[in-house]
């Protein structure tokens, strides 16, 4: 007898969530063509788990340019589990409140620039702190997360500001929150064995790379009704396909310059 699989059964919860932020989707990524059509960037940030949707976005087969990774090591390398690089030290680093500042302090933004933050729960202290600091220094700005609707606007703050990532988006001029369709606490499939019960296949990241390549699509879709020729990493393993990696590579060069020194930056808020 063939064992249960449930695992695949919970991608239509999945499906129908992304599928009814469409407008919301949409709107996002006319604010990213805006940025990216004009030669800027739209930023993304985040740690732990997360950092796989920011891989997906900014370095990938199909990958537009433009897309602009914030991604401290520190903050995002889980993979090593124990020892000097362990996970024990890295959860401990993203409690610490305040790093949110030092990173952008490394960074400067254009006008409209957006920054996503994605983060499973929206609690994470380095994530909100992330947050809360750029629409603290350019209000003006997008800032768009993705996270869970339902653990972030429900469960306890954990970032002394008493805010998740729900709360600052959501009080943000121009912020906009993108649901990963995640349930609180993420785990999705129960196996029970007698008096044994185990709960495993978290949605989080499934539901993150769905929202990033909608965006990627209808971004690119947007960029091509506006008339504006783009650069798109093409797949190098396809027979006789014209790689164009110089180009690409060429082109995010051009742009991630004007994150380190940006010939129309705008002055930070740092009262």
């Amino acid at each position: 007898m063939k064992p249960t699989l449930a695992f695949p059964y919970q991608l239509d919860h999945i499906r129908d969530c992304i599928l009814a932020q469409r407008d919301t989707l949409e709107e996002v990524a006319r604010i990213f063509a805006g940025a990216i059509g004009t030669g800027g960037l739209v930023h993304i940030y985040a740690n732990g788990h997360s950092r796989i949707a920011v891989e997906e976005l900014c370095v990938r087969m199909g990958a537009l340019t433009g897309f602009h990774p914030l991604l401290p090591h520190a903050l995002s390398n889980f993979t090593d589990v124990v020892g000097a690089d362990s996970l024990r030290l890295n959860q401990a680093i993203e409690r610490v409140e305040g790093l949110g500042a030092c990173l952008l302090d490394e960074f400067e933004f254009g006008a409209g620039e957006p920054l996503i933050v994605v983060s499973a729960t929206g609690q994470t202290q380095a994530a909100v702190d992330v947050a809360i600091e750029f629409n603290r220094r350019y209000p003006a700005n997008p800032i768009v997360a993705i996270t869970s609707r339902e653990q972030s606007s429900a469960a306890p703050a954990k970032h002394s500001s008493g805010k998740t990532l729900y709360h600052v988006v959501t009080q943000a001029q121009h912020g906009f929150l993108l649901d990963n369709g995640m349930p609180a606490g993420d785990v999705s499939v129960k196996v029970e064995h007698g008096s044994q019960s185990y709960t495993i296949c978290p949605l989080s990241s499934i539901g993150a790379l769905t929202i990033v390549h909608s965006l990627n699509e209808l971004t690119l879709r947007e960029l091509v009704r506006c008339g504006k020729k783009h650069v798109v990493l093409e797949n190098m393993h396809l027979h006789n396909t014209q790689v164009n990696y110089d180009e690409w590579l060429r082109d995010q060069r051009c742009r991630y310059a004007r994150s380190l020194a940006h010939p129309a930056k705008l002055a930070p808020i740092l009262d």
